[in-house]
């Protein structure tokens, strides 16, 4: 097996550790960092906050914090996920992910009737593991599909775009991908693929006083930054946030607390508009509104990673850290079908991987005379993982479909669990 093109871990590599998105890796006994904010972010929060009066909505500080042009945590040049980066996601933890995954997009190419050209659009493709396990897979299983395939890598920070090309070349992919910033897809026919970006869109921080909601904004304090409440802002506003809680069944209780993304709306809105044929494929940490929205999650969901470490605090070191939030995919599939879209299914990610035969993939890396005893249970710890209800299997996938059969239902939706 040839090195992926991130180099994380392949079948035989050991198996990653931790919960959830952020979780710590026992075997990663790093040093941490000084806990410091990157000095071009933090200027341009304090240079945001000033304009604005003294304070701005937590969606523009999280916004600043991520993707600032120079600064932003999203957009350097050092790599992020991965195991001597900040977090672990489904395909740094094995690449079975991305091979099952190939399966599911194998079935939308033959229900589309094999179109030529053929694309798939992955979204926050970073250094082109997901597509290299995707391809490896579709090469594996379905051949004929590459014939006319055209991957599109759809990453905003360009040092990774220009990693990814040059991985997949060297791995001989070189004439099936190709890469774009967001902002420059055009109209096509095919999948489009986003695993862990909903997450790390922008979100407004409410919370329910005295009958109302009101916003949680940034400012200054001290050096650094924090909150206080204070009515919605414009944007949140014309959102109608209490309009939308209402009509997907939650009814708020005094200090409840809602993060809520506008941002992500608008982006799978996007995704959308320039699927003009096809299927759209979003597998992130979340849940459906009514679910999203009660219990311990009503403290509120934005969490700060670093070093394979998680805390509440958001402020800590922007620019130096990951900023994330539990994914409504409510929101996200009302986005779609305003669209033209319509939802094809939601699953768990463990239900999914099961449904498309992760275990068979065990089955037969196990019976390959070159795997040896080690490297198999590593890959079964990891591919458990995967599926587990307590881990990453509790994840949602949620697939909409457009001009394009949903019946009977998708192979990723024949197992419930």
């Amino acid at each position: 097996m040839t090195a992926r093109p991130n180099h994380a871990p392949d079948a035989s590599g050991p198996p990653p550790a931790g919960p959830d998105r952020g979780a710590r890796d026992p075997e990663l006994e790093l040093e941490p960092d000084a806990t410091s904010s990157h000095p071009v972010v933090a200027a341009a929060v304090r240079q945001a906050i000033a304009a604005g009066g003294g304070r701005i909505p937590f969606a523009a500080y999280m916004a600043l914090a991520l993707y600032h042009p120079e600064g932003g945590y999203y957009l350097q040049a050092d790599r992020r996920p991965g195991r001597s980066g900040d977090f672990l996601t489904a395909p740094e933890a094995h690449p079975f992910f991305g091979r099952t995954l190939a399966r599911q997009v194998a079935e939308c190419w033959q229900r589309l009737s094999r179109p030529r050209p053929f694309v798939v659009r992955e979204d926050g493709a970073g250094t082109g593991a997901l597509a290299y396990d995707i391809l490896t897979g579709l090469a594996d299983e379905a051949p004929d599909a590459l014939d006319g395939l055209r991957y599109l890598l759809v990453e905003p920070n360009r040092y990774r775009r220009q990693e990814a090309l040059a991985a997949l070349a060297e791995h001989g992919f070189g004439g099936v991908v190709e890469a774009a910033p967001p902002e420059s897809v055009a109209p096509f026919e095919g999948v489009a693929i986003t695993n862990e970006v909903a997450d790390a869109l922008p979100v407004h921080r409410l919370v329910w006083r005295d009958g109302d909601l009101r916003e949680r904004w940034v400012t200054r304090h001290g050096e650094g930054f924090g909150e206080e409440e204070g009515p919605l802002s414009p944007a949140m506003a014309a959102f109608a946030p209490a309009a939308y809680l209402a009509r997907v069944g939650v009814a708020p209780q005094e200090g409840d607390r809602f993060d809520l993304s506008p941002a992500a709306a608008t982006w799978m809105a996007g995704v959308a508009r320039t699927l003009r044929r096809g299927y759209a494929v979003a597998v992130d940490y979340g849940y459906q509104a009514a679910t999203l929205y009660r219990g311990h999650r009503l403290a509120g969901t934005v969490r700060a990673h670093r070093r394979h470490a998680v805390t509440d605090d958001p402020f800590g070191a922007p620019g130096h850290e990951d900023l994330t939030a539990h994914v409504d995919f409510t929101l996200l599939a009302e986005a779609a079908e305003r669209e033209g879209m319509t939802t094809a299914g939601f699953t768990t990610q463990g239900a999914f991987l099961a449904s498309l035969g992760l275990g068979d993939l065990l089955v037969r890396f196990g019976e390959d005379p070159e795997t040896t005893a080690a490297g198999y249970y590593a890959a079964q710890a990891a591919i458990l993982r995967l599926v587990d209800p307590g881990g990453m299997g509790r994840f949602g996938v949620l697939v909409l479909a457009k001009d394009a059969p949903i019946a009977p239902p998708l192979r990723g939706f024949a197992v419930r669990l």
